[in-house]
């Protein structure tokens, strides 16, 4: 029994050993599998990640300049406010606009200024407040404020003064010796001294000392003169730019006035005694005041030549008004009105207009307006 252990103990370490040999053989040509395994799998993950880094970093700063952008295009907003075509001299202008950006475009370009300096021969001024579109009370009066700025109501365009005088081709403003005279509006100083060579009235020495301008208006394709006459000296010269209200002359007594004064017309179409037209439908009318025009024909539509005309109101107490109609000559009636007499000054208010022939009486009513033309007609029958 001890002869058999000893015999097995003996045969077995051989074949222990031989079995310890073989495993651990076995499992170092495993680790080495795994190993190998291992740094394969390692190279064929690992290199993929860093260009994968490196390709995308610089697309990142390309994403967001894109958001930059937006914010540079909105920060010029607040550049206009430092452009000088925001320094308006009406800032109720920019107020009244929603987008001030807007204004600059449409009120910026200054061609005003250019139209200030540069007359354009098409203009038409402005109508006065309440003035219809189709009135032309486009010249101011010839004489500063606080002077004798109304006219003489005694001997107005067409008047004869009841057979005393020639027909009357302008109307007067009974002014002092030595008032200056103001030009009615702006324009070209086209006479400017002596009628005593060129005949610009009746004859030579008509109107003694005399300024004619053509005004920059033009009326219906028509060049607008102005006559002041009877001057005791002009203080323009021929050729000369004046504006509006501007002193051209002092007043005087030349020529054919019987007194101090200044005689003055308007002539349209041409510089000529033939081409006058009533003065009072051009003037400026005072703002509580308009004018009455109107003509007096027989049934056929003959004009009445020197009928006397008055106004009186009907709707209050008024001052007495009165003229006659046009005298038989070389008179011109408005193309708007195709009148044959004109009462200016005439305050606002209804009226009767009356025509008395003899014993008979015809008449009209009419509201004046101001600074409106208020026209009416009357037939005298037998």
């Amino acid at each position: 029994m001890v002869l058999f252990r000893s015999s097995y103990r003996q045969a077995f370490w051989p074949i222990t050993a031989l079995f310890v040999f073989m495993f651990a053989l076995t499992a170092c040509q495993s680790q080495q599998a795994v190993v190998v395994a291992g740094v394969s799998e390692g190279a064929t993950a690992v290199p993929p990640s860093p260009p994968a880094t490196n390709t995308l970093m610089p697309v990142v700063p390309k994403l967001v300049a894109p958001t930059i952008q937006p914010i540079m295009l909105g920060s010029p907003t607040p550049m206009p406010t430092g452009l000088p075509s925001f320094a308006l001299p009406d800032p109720a202008q920019l107020t009244a606009t929603a987008q001030p950006t807007a204004v600059p475009s449409s009120t910026v370009v200054p061609p005003t200024p250019t139209a200030t300096h540069t007359p354009i021969p098409t203009f038409t001024p402005p109508a006065l407040p309440q003035t219809l579109p189709d009135e032309h009370y486009w010249l101011k009066r010839p004489v500063a404020e606080g002077g004798v700025v109304w006219t003489n109501k005694h001997y107005p365009y067409g008047s004869t003064r009841n057979g005393e005088l020639r027909p009357h081709h302008g109307v007067e403003f009974d002014v002092p010796y030595n008032t200056e005279i103001l030009a009615a509006a702006s324009g070209t100083v086209i006479v400017a001294g002596p009628d005593d060579q060129k005949i610009y009235g009746e004859h030579l020495n008509f109107y003694g000392n005399v300024v004619i301008i053509q005004h920059d208006t033009i009326y219906k394709g028509q060049p607008v003169f102005t006559l002041y006459g009877h001057l005791s000296r002009p203080l323009v010269t021929v050729g000369q730019r004046v504006d509006a209200a501007q002193a051209i002359a002092l007043s005087g007594a030349t020529g054919v006035a019987d007194g101090p004064h200044m005689h003055f017309e308007v002539r349209l179409g041409q510089n000529s005694y033939d081409a006058t037209y009533n003065p009072l439908l051009w003037l400026w009318p005072f703002p509580d005041r308009g004018t009455v025009a109107g003509r007096v024909v027989f049934p056929n539509g003959t004009p009445a030549y020197e009928a006397p005309v008055r106004v009186e109101r009907v709707d209050a107490n008024s001052r007495y008004a009165a003229t006659t109609t046009y005298a038989l000559g070389d008179l011109n009636a408005d193309d708007i009105w195709q009148e044959n007499f004109v009462i200016d000054d005439v305050e606002a208010g209804f009226y009767e207009v009356i025509v008395t022939v003899g014993e008979d009486k015809f008449t009209q009513e009419v509201w004046v307006y101001p600074r409106r033309t208020s026209f009416v007609e009357i037939v005298i029958t037998p």
